[in-house]
């Protein structure tokens, strides 16, 4: 085609950029899928854009020394374009900086990887203490590509992004992910890490895994085991995180895990803990993970005197949570909700979690419904919620 306009490029390469790193931060977030749904067709429009535009690539690696992220939709488009460019798609999760390798990296899970999967799966032969490899590894397995991956030692970085991958990866490929694996990830100083370990067992159907997250919660463990509890747990779980809640190192935890586990019965608990300024947020997310309830609060608080007009711009304060109203809310609607029944956004998701309502949730409610699935129920199909949508029942369609 003619010549491009090169800020129109620019344009769509940010706005690609900006869209792709959004998708990331909306998987877990209390949004609904509509919203997801919005930003990917936002994304896959600029990439479009980028497509159609012949010199998109070149002006696209002269601005990724200013922008990394430029690198997610750089990846992609070498992934999908002319044959030549496989070996650029691959060579940039070798890039000595770690912003560019991330990007690159998400943008090859989104990409369509049919040119470059024999890349991949050479990168992903080399030893697993090795980035490259680790990545390649994880990429074909979230395409659902089969790879001969075996996890040995537990891998020792400064930023933990070798561990990171290694459960992220480990944890899609069949067969691969083990309880030593489990228990050796879950002692992790990174937290990330620790949370990939918990969705690597839980898609791994590792049936200690539910016990390991009730000792947690009895002899305050790991925060993200604890509120992991929430995901897997039963109606007799309540008891034990209401325990965890009494302890100030685990209680957020614990209040995290009892919103996620969903069961009413629990909601009188967590109107108590509205009174608590430590814990009045934590309750208060609580309740409207259940009920799908926004909490009423008070008026917003005035500003401490003295402020300057810089710091008054930056005053950006929360209103107090109302606990008499949430209460009242609550005694007037609690009959809408069954005992022995678990809520998500005042959706019961006891009975069919994976039906017509699993699409109805936020998003981090139904990452959290769909891992429980995976972790329980035995013959629960391979998902990956963190792609396109029109491709997360059937990540493996290329």
């Amino acid at each position: 085609m003619g010549h491009v306009i090169p800020s129109m490029v620019a344009t769509h390469a940010l706005g690609a950029a900006q869209s792709m790193t959004t998708l990331r931060g909306l998987v877990a977030a209390r949004q609904p899928m509509a919203t997801y749904e919005r930003e990917c067709q936002r994304c896959e429009a600029h990439l479009d854009g980028l497509r159609v535009a012949t010199d998109a690539c070149s002006l696209l690696e002269s601005l990724i020394s200013d922008d990394a992220e430029l690198a997610a939709p750089l990846a992609l488009l070498f992934a999908e374009g002319p044959p030549a460019s496989a070996n650029l798609a691959v060579g940039m999760l070798s890039n000595p900086s770690i912003e560019i390798f991330r990007a690159a990296f998400h943008g090859l899970r989104l990409a369509n990887i049919t040119q470059i999967k024999d890349s991949l799966s050479e990168k992903a032969s080399l030893p697993y203490q090795e980035l490259v490899s680790l990545a390649a590894w994880d990429i074909l397995a979230f395409h659902r590509i089969p790879v001969r991956g075996a996890l040995t030692d537990l891998p020792k970085d400064d930023h933990g992004m070798l561990a990171w991958l290694s459960a992220e990866a480990g944890g899609r490929t069949p067969g691969c992910w083990r309880r030593l694996h489990h228990q050796k990830y879950s002692r992790h100083p990174s937290p990330h890490v620790r949370q990939a370990a918990l969705r690597a067992s839980a898609r791994s159907g590792l049936r200690e895994l539910v016990a390991d997250c009730r000792d947690a919660a009895a002899s305050a463990g790991s925060l993200e085991a604890i509120a992991f509890l929430g995901v897997l747990g039963s109606e007799e779980d309540i008891g034990r995180l209401k325990r965890s809640a009494e302890d100030s190192t685990t209680a957020q935890a614990a209040l995290l895990g009892m919103g996620r586990l969903g069961f009413p019965e629990a909601i009188p608990f967590l109107l108590e803990r509205l009174s608590d300024p430590d814990l009045a947020e934590s309750g208060s997310a609580a309740i409207q993970r259940i009920t799908g309830q926004p909490v009423s609060r008070g008026p917003e608080p005035s500003p401490p005197e003295n402020l300057s007009e810089e710091e008054l711009d930056l005053w950006a304060p929360t209103a107090p949570v109302d606990a008499s109203g949430v209460a009242a809310w609550w005694k007037q609607n609690s009959a809408r909700f069954a005992r022995g029944k678990r809520y998500q956004a005042g959706l019961c998701v006891s009975d069919a979690p994976l039906g017509d309502v699993f699409d109805q949730l936020p998003l981090d409610a139904r990452y959290d419904v769909y891992l429980r699935e995976r972790a329980l129920t035995p013959g629960t199909p391979d998902w990956e919620l963190e792609t396109w949508p029109w491709k997360q029942r059937n990540p493996g369609a290329l």
